[in-house]
C-alpha cells in the first residue's frame, strides 16, 4: 500500500537537520542527544513516518522508533476524537438513501496502517476489525 502521507517541509527539515548536525558538532565525547531535539524528530516521524524522518536528518532508524513507540503508550498524548459519519436518510414512502460511505485509517505505533472502506449502512463490523488490529499490537 502507497504511503499517502503529506511531505514535510524542507524548512522543517533542515531545521531540524541543522539542530542534530550542531549537536553532533559541538559535543565532545559520547553522550545522548538532547531531549528537545529528540521530542522535535519524534514529532514530525508521527506526522510523516519513521523512515522518511530518520533518512532526511541522519538519525538511526531503529531509535527513532522506539521514541515514537514510547510516545505512543504515554498517556495523554493520544487524544480520542469523535468523528461523525453522514447516516442513512429514510422517508416513508421512499427507500433508504444511502450515505456515500466512509474510510477509516488507523495507523499503529510500529507503522502499520489499516484502512477500512465503509459502506453505507454497514460498518458495525469495523469495531471488531480495529481492535483486532490494535490487539495484534500488544
Amino acid at each position: 500500500m502507497a504511503n499517502r502521507r503529506k511531505a514535510p517541509s524542507t524548512e522543517d527539515l533542515a531545521s531540524l537537520r541543522q539542530r542534530i548536525d550542531a549537536w553532533r558538532g559541538g559535543r565532545s565525547g559520547h553522550g545522548p542527544m538532547p531531549v528537545e531535539v529528540w521530542n522535535s524528530a519524534v514529532a514530525m516521524a508521527r506526522m510523516y513516518g519513521v523512515c522518511k524522518i530518520a533518512r532526511a536528518v541522519g538519525l538511526d532508524y531503529k531509535s527513532l522508533r522506539t521514541r515514537v513507540a514510547k510516545a505512543m503508550e504515554q498517556p495523554g498524548l493520544i487524544k480520542p476524537t469523535f468523528v461523525q459519519l453522514p447516516a442513512i436518510v429514510a422517508h416513508a414512502e421512499m427507500a433508504p438513501i444511502p450515505a456515500p460511505g466512509a474510510v477509516v485509517e488507523i495507523s499503529a505505533p510500529d507503522g502499520s496502517r489499516l484502512r477500512i472502506h465503509l459502506e453505507a449502512g454497514r460498518g458495525m463490523e469495523a469495531a471488531g476489525i480495529v481492535a483486532a488490529f490494535l490487539g495484534s499490537r500488544g
